[in-house]
């Protein structure tokens, strides 16, 4: 029965991390798209609050990202096919905001600063 109560528990943390990661990557996509200016002025403070955190943030997201898509691959029959589609976009989206986020920042540190 112990396999049963940490599967539930694993599922609920694989959920969470990736609610966590769908949120953080759209509050980023309209920080980039407003500039900080209009709507985007709560989005500028909030990532103005994670450049201050930037290296446990980006730790955090790495090892969500690749835990999420591993999971995917291992479990990709377990979900059902209404969930299973979401859950690919979500988890898509979280990867290609790794990519571009860690390729961005790369650069802004290396060359702009």
């Amino acid at each position: 029965m112990k396999g049963d109560e940490n599967k539930g528990q694993d599922q609920w943390l694989l959920d969470g991390s990736l609610l966590l990661l769908v949120a953080y990557n759209l509050v980023f996509l309209v920080d980039t798209i407003f500039d900080g200016a209009g709507a985007g002025r709560w989005a500028g403070a909030a990532m103005h609050f994670i450049d201050e955190r930037r290296g446990w943030v980006t730790l955090f997201e790495t090892i969500a990202s690749i835990s999420l898509f591993a999971d995917l691959v291992v479990r990709f029959d377990a979900y059902e096919s209404n969930r299973r589609n979401l859950r690919v976009a979500a988890i898509g989206l979280a990867m290609a905001g790794l990519v571009f986020k860690a390729f961005t920042f790369y650069l802004d540190s290396a060359y702009l600063e």
